[in-house]
């Protein structure tokens, strides 16, 4: 179900991406693409981490019968999140107004403030297990809605944006709150405060989503700061492309982050191999086939977007993005394998080398090279964070996550 979900909201991301192509051109493309960029960012920053650290309390809180203590820190983290939503919003429409002619959009506030709300819930469910439902929070969706909304005749796609994720805040927000009120009715008391222990999880976390949004975003800021975009517009449609060879990877991070947790707290060495042992053998199964596919047809499904982007220079940066991916589905869900098994701290010091490498590449690379120097230096953080955390598993847990390298996809 999981997985169903992730493949049609990633088909609404694309889409969404084609049709603003074909229909507004490339610049309206690339414009959108930066401010999702922007909102990613600003929502990230400003959720301080928390949205990670509830998968991995809420986990373990309900695997130990907890109810009481998932409902508490379930209501006062949802009233900090919408208050700093709605204070995003309104300080974001003065800063970034039209008025004062700066910043990407007059609406960034309001997408930002939108996204703090619906990433916490949709991780305050993940980390309960409802990852179906989970699953319909996902980036995909919200650029399908926004889709929607142009072909019904919003003009700016960075406004349908906000509009839908307008529309996704209020509706996620009254059906998961309806959702916590029903299912956790139970009576036990847990003693202490839940936020006390939430908060030391919150901090590492955060210091890791900052830096992942480095390795995961600056190829393209580099790009727009050196670019035009219509060259960021190329190279988003060719790194969604090659994203298509984890798409598998959502569905078992979010079935196995909280499942994670849930086993290391519960000291089960033997169920986190055998988790591991699945994962891997179904990113495999996906990730070979689909590399042979992306670097075989690459360039014709680039000109689904329009001419301009099936360039030799976007179809060699497929090649280059769709190994990295590849080498990325293969090691499986390292980091988080790290924050839910008490490795925030090595994950920390992975994802920080990644990033200095990434960023220094990207200096070097973007301004020679374009968008097959952006991606180079994404894949070149991607590696290194891989290999490292493939390292530090092997190291802590005693097991490889890579099936290829263990035989375990000749196992049940």
């Amino acid at each position: 179900m999981v997985l169903a979900l992730k493949v049609l909201g990633a088909f609404g991301g694309f889409v969404f991406s084609v049709w603003v192509a074909r229909t507004l051109g490339d610049a309206a493309l690339g414009r959108a693409e930066l401010f999702i960029l922007w909102v990613t960012v600003g929502a990230t920053l400003l959720r301080g981490g928390w949205e990670g650290a509830v998968v991995r309390a809420f986990g373990a809180w309900t695997s130990h019968g907890l109810g009481d203590r998932v409902r508490s820190a379930f209501r006062r983290g949802t009233r900090v999140m919408v208050a700093i939503g709605c204070a995003a919003g309104l300080i974001g429409s003065q800063i970034f107004g039209t008025k004062h002619g700066i910043g990407p959009s007059e609406w960034i506030g309001w997408g930002i403030g939108a996204w703090v709300v619906i990433g916490w819930l949709a991780e305050c469910l993940r980390g309960t297990g409802h990852v179906s439902t989970y699953a319909l929070f996902q980036p995909g969706w919200w650029m399908l809605l926004a889709g929607i909304l142009i072909v019904f005749g919003v003009p700016d796609p960075v406004l349908a944006l906000v509009l839908s994720a307008g529309a996704m805040a209020v509706l996620s927000l009254a059906a998961t709150a309806w959702w916590f009120r029903n299912r956790y009715r139970t009576s036990e008391r847990a003693g202490g405060d839940p936020a006390v222990s939430m908060a030391r999880l919150a901090l590492p976390i955060w210091i890791g989503s900052v830096l992942h949004l480095v390795l995961s975003w600056a190829d393209t800021a580099m790009l727009a700061a050196w670019l035009t975009e219509a060259d960021v517009a190329h190279y988003r449609a060719a790194f969604r492309l090659a994203a298509l060879l984890t798409f598998t990877q959502f569905a078992v991070n979010a079935l196995g982050a909280p499942t994670f947790g849930a086993l290391h707290a519960a000291g089960d060495a033997e169920g986190l191999r055998r988790t591991v042992h699945r994962i891997g053998w179904l990113n495999t199964a996906v990730a070979l086939p689909g590399l042979v596919f992306l670097l075989a047809f690459g360039p014709w499904l680039l000109s689904w977007w329009g001419p301009s982007f099936s360039s030799e220079e976007a179809a060699t940066a497929l090649g280059v993005l769709a190994v990295s991916q590849a080498i990325n589905a293969l090691s499986g869900p390292v980091m988080y394998l790290l924050n839910m098994t008490g490795g925030e701290r090595a994950g920390l010091v992975i994802l920080g080398v990644s990033a200095f490498v990434q960023l220094a590449s990207g200096l070097w690379l973007v301004p020679a090279h374009g968008l097959v120097g952006a991606a180079t230096s994404a894949a070149l953080g991607m590696v290194v964070w891989n290999g490292v955390g493939l390292m530090w598993v092997r190291r802590q847990h005693g097991f490889w996550m890579v099936s290829l390298a263990n035989g375990w996809w000749r196992q049940s």
